[in-house]
C-alpha cells in the first residue's frame, strides 16, 4: 500500500484516519492495527458484518480474460472522460471495484502523464479480486472492505466515485466524496446481453428507477448516457462473460458456449452531491 494513500483510508473501528506505523502494518492514532499482504493490500472489514457472497477465483479470472479482451472499451472509455474532467481534490474510489480493470483506465486517462495523475483506491469484499487490483496500477491502493457497511475512507477524500454493475450506499457515498466531486454509476439496460439470456440473469425492468431511488435525496442526477455497442465473442468470451457475474453460481462451469454476436447495452450516470 503507497503511504500516500493511508490517511485516505479510514479504520473501520473508530474511523480515524489511517497512517504507516511499521513496515508492512498500518494503523490509526487510537492504537489500531492492520497488517499489510504480501500483495500489498489491506483488509478493512467491520467488525460486525453480515455474511455475504464475494467473487470466486474463477469469477476474477473471467472478468479478466474478458475485459482484457476489450469488450467493453465503451465503458472504459466513457469512465475515463469523467476522471479526467473532475476538478475537484481526491482519490478517485472504486467501490465494488473486481480486481481494478476499470480503475486503472480511467487513471490512465488522467491530465499531465502518470507522475502527476491521480491516485485511486480499489475497495471490493473479494480478497482473491482485491489482491489482482494491488498490482494493477501504480497509482491505486487495494482494500478489502464491505461496500454496503460503513466504507474504511474518510470523510470527503474522494474527487470521483466509480460504481460499475455494483451495489450502491447512497449514504456513504455521500460522506465520502468531495462536495464538488462527482459519482458515476454504470447500469445494464433492458437488452444487456440479450442473445445470452438463457444464461444470464435477465435486467430488471425497474433498473431505472431503482437507481434513481437508490440514490435520491442524497444525491441530483448531473447527466445520463445510453451506450450500445455489439460483441463478437468467441465461445470463450462468451463463457467468460457468463461466469465472470452473478450468472456465475447458476451455470454449471462445464457448459459448452458457440461464438455468439452479443448486444452490450448500459447506462452512465453521473451524479453530484445534492445541495
Amino acid at each position: 500500500m503507497r503511504d500516500d494513500l493511508l490517511p485516505v483510508l479510514a479504520c473501520p473501528v473508530c474511523t480515524e484516519p489511517l497512517a504507516r506505523t511499521a513496515p508492512g502494518q498500518a494503523g490509526c492514532r487510537n492504537g489500531h492495527r492492520y497488517d499489510e499482504a504480501k500483495q500489498g493490500h489491506l483488509t478493512l472489514l467491520p467488525v460486525k458484518r453480515r455474511a455475504l457472497t464475494a467473487d470466486t477465483p474463477e469469477m476474477v479470472d473471467a472478468r479478466l480474460r474478458f475485459l482484457g479482451r476489450g469488450h467493453y472499451a465503451p465503458v472504459e472509455r466513457a469512465l475515463t472522460s469523467v476522471v479526467a474532467d473532475a476538478t475537484a481534490p481526491g482519490v478517485v474510489l472504486d467501490v465494488g471495484s473486481g480486481p481494478g480493470t476499470y480503475l486503472a483506465h480511467a487513471l490512465d486517462g488522467t491530465p499531465h502523464g502518470d507522475a502527476a495523475g491521480r491516485l485511486g483506491v480499489a475497495l471490493d469484499l473479494s480478497a482473491v479480486a482485491i489482491r489482482r487490483a494491488a498490482r494493477i496500477h501504480a497509482h491505486v491502493g487495494a482494500v478489502v472492505g464491505d461496500v454496503t457497511e460503513r466504507l474504511p475512507v474518510v470523510d470527503h477524500a474522494a474527487a470521483v466515485v466509480l460504481d460499475v454493475f455494483a451495489p450502491r450506499n447512497q449514504h456513504e457515498y455521500a460522506r465520502v466524496l468531495h462536495p464538488g466531486g462527482v459519482l458515476v454509476v454504470v447500469t445494464p439496460r433492458v437488452g444487456h446481453l440479450a442473445e445470452l439470456a438463457a444464461a444470464t440473469i435477465s435486467v430488471d425492468p425497474e433498473k431505472e428507477r431503482r437507481l434513481h431511488d437508490s440514490l435520491r435525496p442524497a444525491f441530483t442526477l448531473r447527466s445520463t448516457e445510453d451506450l450500445t455497442w455489439t460483441m463478437e465473442l468467441t465461445a470463450e468470451d462468451v463463457h467468460d462473460v457468463v461466469h465472470m457475474g452473478p450468472s456465475h453460481h447458476h451455470v454449471a462451469a462445464d457448459t459448452v458456449f458457440s461464438p455468439e454476436t452479443v448486444t452490450a447495452a448500459v447506462t452512465v450516470s453521473t451524479w453530484t452531491p445534492a445541495r
